[in-house]
């Protein structure tokens, strides 16, 4: 259903894990791909505190002890959400669901250089110009030139708009860009590895999507069960070949309430 991405990063004697998926099955499997390559795991990744991107901690390092590294502000969003999240999908995904999340034990901030087997990592905290309230973007500073940067693009996917705000992350898009337009390859949290070019498709997306929520509402931003099937059919024919398309008619109401405050 989100077709979740998490990356293993082989430097010369260790691996650096980003991001650890939803499920029991993708977390172990993600584990010993881990384990076939025969190297230790140096430290793991959080770029942002969504279930999907956090939960597969436990089954990789159950007692915390390798360095889990993430913003504070990641930390606390985890915090905040665990039980809500534990109620509200544990039915849903049955024994996929894992029942117990690991936090981070090395805290990070904006601006630090962090060195994990022996690659060095330069990390952003963009604040809740992303799809949650917390959310980071790492940059590994070497020749391969990598950013994983979660769930900033969701490339040739929709994207969840539920949490945080469209504005911060359509302004967060241009203010990043000069930060990003050097590195080669990003990889994200839905879809396949993109580039820079992908950041103005993000930004024409979330553009769309707000003009066909006005169209579609005749500028209210209030949905019915008639105009949210409206908006949704439209824009699926806009966007036919993008995966994660439930997400369309889940985020409407949240995108225009925000537009109905911004109105105000």
């Amino acid at each position: 259903m989100l077709k979740v991405n998490a990356f293993i990063v082989e430097a010369s004697k260790e691996l650096v894990i980003v991001d650890t998926t939803l499920t029991n099955s993708d977390s172990k499997a993600l584990k010993q791909r881990a384990e076939s390559l025969g190297k230790p795991i140096a430290g793991i990744i959080l770029t942002h505190g969504h279930p999907d991107h956090i939960a597969g901690t436990f089954n990789l390092a159950p007692k915390a002890d390798i360095p889990i590294f993430a913003l504070s502000s990641v930390k606390k969003l985890m915090e905040d959400t665990e039980e809500t999240k534990h109620k509200q999908w544990s039915g849903v995904f049955g024994n996929e669901w894992i029942s117990r999340w690991v936090y981070p034990n090395e805290l990070v901030k904006d601006g630090d250089t962090i060195k994990i087997a022996g690659l060095k990592f330069n990390v952003h905290d963009i604040g809740s110009g992303g799809d949650c309230d917390a959310n980071s973007l790492w940059l590994l500073e070497d020749e391969n030139k990598a950013a994983f940067i979660g769930d900033f693009i969701y490339n040739k996917n929709h994207a969840y708009m539920n949490d945080g705000s469209i504005l911060r992350w359509i302004a967060n898009l241009d203010k990043y860009a000069p930060v990003l337009k050097d590195f080669k390859d990003y990889y994200v949290g839905h879809g396949s590895s993109c580039d820079f070019m992908s950041l103005k498709k993000q930004k024409d997306y979330f553009l769309n999507y707000c003009t066909n929520v006005l169209k579609a509402t005749d500028g209210t931003g209030i949905f019915n069960d008639q105009t949210r099937k409206i908006f949704e059919q439209t824009m699926l024919a806009v966007f036919p070949d993008y995966g994660c398309q439930f997400m369309v008619a889940l985020s409407a109401d949240y995108v225009g309430n925000e537009l109905v405050s911004l109105s105000h």
